[in-house]
């Protein structure tokens, strides 16, 4: 199989997209979370590089109705490709964006007004007529984008008398996996903050990935993970690692690669850049085609990174930029 899959990419390494895996991920996601808890599905990054459209695609097959990417292009590209229902925008909405943003029914995120006020008012509806809609996100400790909680209520205000629709208010956690009292602190705040909204019916989220593992916020409105869909753990410490790999997630992608050339060298042969490594009695040593520019972590040689074939083994020298020794 794999030798007509090279044949079919003209290449000597391809990334293979376990769709199994993503299933498993999304079902242990929504374990975690409430059963009146929906999930909006994070694809920023062509779905943290596996291949957007393909993969949300396939969200969509087990029922992901909302999503979320990083830019507007991005929304856009989905809606080409025909991907169906909320796509949100998380990166904050300036007005240049305004005519593709109506244009491709996306739903963009505002931590002040100011752009909004900046939009011609005949330009806040949708073509069939609807109000335009945004999501607010509120700063609870991550001091990035979002309003301030004691900010929110003036906020929500100023976008009632812009005659905007406010789809959701949502927060981000800055703790990872083992600052469950960080995050809880944020969501507390949060939660204060928005309480009034609740008679209203805006929906509220705030956890994504982390939030999920600690389940702390998964029984709002929505879940919104990302990277743990995939299969990639949001964090690369003993104890968070170990957490995931618990909780059954599998990682997705997987990075395949061919060797272009061996040989068998005698003992004293220093190999590659610097000659770091030097074999200590006759050994095969193969060239394979995968590299730094292929994704695959310089910080991973020496010995540090894995390549499995029908064994494990290791990146002996130091990584070049399309070829590691194994």
């Amino acid at each position: 199989m794999e030798k007509e899959i090279f044949t079919a990419t003209s290449s000597a390494n391809y990334i293979r997209v376990n769709l199994d895996a993503i299933t498993k991920n999304v079902n242990i996601l929504r374990s975690l979370a409430k059963g009146h808890t929906g999930l909006i599905g994070v694809v920023k990054g062509g779905c943290y590089g596996l291949g957007g459209i393909p993969v949300t695609k396939h969200l969509a097959s087990l029922g992901v109705k909302e999503f979320a990417v990083a830019t507007v292009a991005e929304g856009q590209s989905l809606r080409r490709a025909g991907i169906q229902g909320k796509i949100h925008v998380i990166g904050n909405f300036t007005f240049v964006e305004i005519d593709k943003i109506i244009e491709n029914d996306l739903i963009p995120t505002v931590s002040w007004a100011d752009d909004l006020k900046d939009v011609d008012k005949g330009k806040l509806f949708k073509p069939n007529g609807g109000k335009f809609r945004v999501n607010i996100k509120v700063d609870s400790g991550m001091s990035r984008f979002g309003v301030q909680c004691e900010d929110l209520h003036s906020l929500v205000q100023t976008i009632d008398s812009l005659d905007v629709q406010i789809n959701s208010i949502y927060t981000h956690f800055a703790g990872g996996i083992m600052d469950r009292e960080g995050n809880q602190a944020q969501l507390d705040r949060f939660l204060d903050c928005s309480e009034d909204y609740v008679a209203r019916t805006i929906p509220r989220h705030a956890a994504a990935s982390t939030g999920c593992f600690q389940q702390i916020g998964t029984d709002l409105d929505y879940i919104r993970p990302g990277g743990s869909m995939y299969g990639l753990c949001v964090a690369n410490d003993l104890p968070s690692t170990k957490m995931f790999q618990d909780l059954g997630f599998k990682p997705a992608m997987s990075l395949v690669a061919q060797p272009t050339f061996y040989k068998l060298l005698p003992a004293g042969r220093r190999i590659g850049y610097d000659g770091l490594y030097t074999t200590k009695e006759p050994e095969w040593i193969a060239n394979i085609a995968c590299g730094w520019s292929d994704g695959y972590r310089r910080k991973l040689s020496l010995g540090v990174g894995a390549v499995k074939n029908n064994r494990t083994g290791t990146c002996k020298t130091k990584l070049c930029r399309d070829v590691l020794n194994y």
